[in-house]
């Protein structure tokens, strides 16, 4: 696929690109430059797209200098790594990859395949005439699809629901931006979790503890023990408790499951705070839907081994036994306590 030359706008869009390391090392400068005081209006940028990220879950698209917001990127990741704390890093890279996700619906020129095939390594080709009416513009290979559909949960992304043709699926421009957004989430966190923690003058360590006060509290331990929950929901609450994305289905699993185990409406959402797409609203109608108390008013069943296997969120070990459901762990592993 052709690629498009990218100016200093497109770089302030999307700075995790090979090419704002070019640009900025064409600058002559350094990271550990642009942390110096005479940048201020740099470091000011990246405070505000920091805590942005981590109040509002969204970082600002508008931007009044390129230069300012390109060089804010790698500032902003510099004093992310410095938090070191895992809930905050993983907030901060989705709401970067949700920033993304904005420019690119906007986008008019062909720029959303070429991005694709840029990150992902995978490029779109362009679908035969008979599918517009679906909007069905583009298609990927099958293997590359399944690898990376299976972190979505609703109903449309579950392979019985696609258009497959010749070992490839079809694809909308919106989804591809979809899962555009995910690989970049996971590009940035990894990059974060990589880098080196740089060494920081007072200036900035006030800075950092300025953004670590402004981060959501880290969800509150839930008592995970061996033998107490199944590693289904242990694995759920783990990711939980460390700030990161837990799937839909393992949502909804270990929401299903504490509810059967007693647990209150409250005391699950207490639970979510920390995770990078957290809003309250969403999370307390989700809840209380699985337990009945909205929607069809019946309370969801906990979900057989065989429907988490299929859903790609068992972590079946050997104290699972024979066990055919999640909660006849909790009992077995009570009856031999």
């Amino acid at each position: 696929m052709k690629l498009v030359e990218l100016g200093t706008e497109d770089l302030a869009r999307y700075p995790f690109l090979d090419e704002t390391g070019e640009y900025i090392r064409g600058l002559d400068l350094s990271v550990e430059e642009i942390t110096r005081a005479e940048y201020h209006e740099v470091l000011e940028r990246a405070k505000s797209r920091v805590i942005d990220a981590l109040k509002k879950g969204t970082i600002a698209c508008e931007f009044y200098n390129r230069e300012i917001e390109i060089l804010s990127f790698p500032v902003a990741l510099v004093l992310i790594k410095a938090t070191k704390i895992e809930h905050i890093i993983s907030r901060y890279a989705l709401a970067e990859a949700k920033r993304v996700e904005t420019f690119l619906l906007k986008e008019k020129r062909p720029i959303i395949p070429i991005m694709f095939e840029r990150v992902l390594n995978i490029e779109p080709i362009k679908a035969r005439d008979g599918f517009d009416r679906l909007h069905l513009e583009y298609k990927i290979p099958l293997v590359d699809f399944l690898k990376r559909a299976v972190q979505f949960h609703t109903t449309s992304w579950r392979l019985v629901n696609r258009v497959i043709e010749e070992g490839f699926v079809l694809v909308t421009t919106t989804e591809l931006v979809r899962l555009l957004r995910e690989e970049i989430y996971e590009m940035i966190r990894s990059r974060l979790k990589s880098s080196s923690v740089i060494k920081l003058d007072q200036r900035l360590r006030d800075t950092v503890d300025e953004i670590i006060r402004a981060a959501p509290p880290i969800p509150a331990k839930f008592g995970i023990f061996s033998g107490e929950y199944p590693p289904c929901v242990t694995k759920a609450l783990e990711l939980l408790e460390t700030g990161q994305n837990v799937p839909h289905y393992g949502r909804f699993l270990m929401t299903a499951f504490l509810l059967h185990a007693g647990k209150s409406v409250d005391n699950i959402i207490d639970l979510y705070p920390g995770v990078p797409d957290f809003k309250e609203r969403v999370t307390r109608y989700q809840v209380e839907h699985i337990a009945g108390l909205r929607g069809g008013r019946t309370a969801y069943s906990v979900p057989s081994c065989n429907t988490i296997l299929s859903n790609n969120f068992c972590f079946r070990n050997h104290n699972c036994g024979t066990i055919k459901n999640p909660l006849q762990f909790r009992r077995r592993t009570k009856k031999n306590s």
